[in-house]
């Protein structure tokens, strides 16, 4: 039999030559697969999850104790702006001045008691925050801000709540603003052209009274006291003495009415004491006692002759 030749022009070229993997030397032993770990039980999980769980409930259960019933933090803050104070007296940056901003009504020694600060103070160790409360808890104060300027002025600047009535209750008067909050106590002669509130709950009750008597402001202009009665209902007086009585419910509709009346017919120009407005079906006046009573009639009865 022949032997099979392939001569170099039938090989294939190298590019069109099946690839084949490489020889193996002798004493190849192909390695075995990696092991395969064993999958952890899911109760060791959970028990790992609770624990971990357990451990910062713990540290932020302590961490919150001691926040909340322990002055440590007052103390530490204490303690930094002494070090930061002593830091600003040692370069000289001490208070030599205080400008106060948005002051109209607020009394200036309640403000100057309030901020309690001494020229010569190191104003790195003074305590802003504290400093603003204090200002804030002043009636006529609203909201006010503190900051510092160096090397050694300090600068306050307030807003003040305006003045909506005089509140009356047991001999004396307070001055309040639309939400009720007292301002001031006392009867100062230059709020005397606002109406007076008179009884227990009328300041509570003033922002509602507002938005009933501003329906009508030219009315409104003519009240000169509200009375709470019971702390349930109000009584209006006006200007001439006339007295208006709304109901508990349904003030604001009493009111619309007597806008009506007076429009219509001029009913608090009258000579009258009382507009009694409690009743939905009726309308009660009282008249003005002190008008005078016609003079009695002289002419003769019938049937009798002058003598």
């Amino acid at each position: 039999m022949r032997s099979l030749v392939v001569l170099p022009e039938d090989r294939p070229c190298a590019p069109c030559a099946p690839t084949l993997p490489p020889a193996r030397p002798k004493g190849y032993c192909r390695p075995l697969p990696p092991a395969r770990k064993r999958p952890k039980s899911v109760l060791w999980r959970r028990v790992k999850q609770s624990l971990g769980a357990l451990l910062v409930a713990g540290f932020a259960s302590g961490g919150a104790y001691i926040w909340l019933k322990t002055d440590w933090p007052a103390q530490a803050r204490a303690m930094a702006q002494e070090v930061v104070g002593e830091a600003g007296a040692t370069v000289d940056m001490r208070l030599g001045e205080v400008n106060l901003q948005g002051r109209v009504h607020a009394p200036l020694d309640a403000l100057a008691d309030a901020v309690g600060v001494e020229r010569g103070e190191p104003i790195l160790a003074l305590d802003l925050d504290a400093v603003r409360r204090r200002v804030e808890a002043i009636g006529w104060v609203k909201q006010a801000t503190v900051w510092r300027q160096l090397p050694d002025t300090l600068h306050i600047e307030i807003v003040e709540r305006e003045a909506f009535a005089r509140w009356q209750i047991d001999g004396r008067v307070y001055l309040i603003d639309v939400d009720g909050k007292m301002l001031e106590e006392g009867d100062r002669p230059d709020f005397h052209h606002l109406f007076l509130l008179v009884g227990a709950g009328a300041s509570d009750k003033a922002h509602d009274l507002l938005g009933m008597l501003q329906s009508d402001p030219m009315l409104a202009s003519r009240v000169v006291n509200a009375i709470r009665v019971r702390n349930r209902r109000w009584d209006i007086e006006f200007d001439n003495g006339i007295v208006v009585r709304l109901p508990e419910d349904g003030a604001a509709a009493a009111w619309s009415r007597l806008i009506e009346l007076e429009r219509s017919h001029g009913l608090l120009r009258r000579d009258i004491k009382v507009v009694d407005l409690r009743l939905d079906d009726r309308l009660i006046v009282q008249l003005n006692p002190d008008i005078d009573a016609p003079p009695p009639t002289t002419s003769p009865r019938p049937g009798k002759k002058r003598t």
